[in-house]
């Protein structure tokens, strides 16, 4: 089980964390539309979306019983709300009691380094990193693992790939470092 609790740096905001889980059982989604805080589109999409008045996310639930949290600010309340849904889906029987073991899929950080960066020369220099201006207007540097940082003129830039707090906090490290 991963850490939930590391603080996050405070130059950093976590946009949206994605987080997932399995139920390890069957659901009935057809049967959402019935019950308040359940809902689905069949003919759209194959999966079911729990989202009470509490949560910041919602979780989307797929007939295998495996769930995704999505907009959540960070692991710790992405598994909170995996959670809630499953007692949301035990409450209306459409679940068996089970428990579940969250794992954090992706974070997305933002952050602003409160200075102008001279992309076009970080290109030359950073290893790692692609500026194509007529495709997309930052710069992405790939960092360590899976981590990738979007850097932008405005000094501002997003961090995205990282599975923990952890790897966030080392990724702005290395950013920081590199600039």
């Amino acid at each position: 089980m991963q850490k939930l609790d590391t603080k996050l740096r405070s130059e950093l905001k976590i946009q949206n964390t994605v987080s997932t889980a399995d139920l390890k059982q069957k659901v009935d989604i057809a049967r959402f539309n019935e019950y308040k805080h359940l809902s689905s589109n069949l003919d759209l999409y194959r999966c079911g979306y729990v989202k009470d008045d509490t949560m910041i996310g919602r979780v989307t639930i797929f007939r295998t019983g495996k769930m995704i949290s999505v907009g959540t600010k960070s692991p710790k309340q992405a598994d909170v709300e995996l959670k809630k849904a499953v007692n949301i889906l035990k409450n209306y029987k459409l679940a068996k009691n089970t428990r579940i073991t969250s794992q954090t899929r992706n974070i997305v950080s933002r952050f602003d380094l409160k200075k102008s960066l001279p992309i076009e020369m970080l290109a030359r220099t950073l290893p790692k990193s692609i500026y194509e201006p007529d495709q997309f207007p930052g710069l992405i540097y790939r960092i360590q693992g899976s981590c990738v940082a979007l850097l932008f003129a405005s000094g501002k830039g997003i961090i995205v790939g990282a599975t923990s707090i952890e790897e966030i906090n080392s990724a702005f490290f290395d950013v920081q470092s590199q600039i």
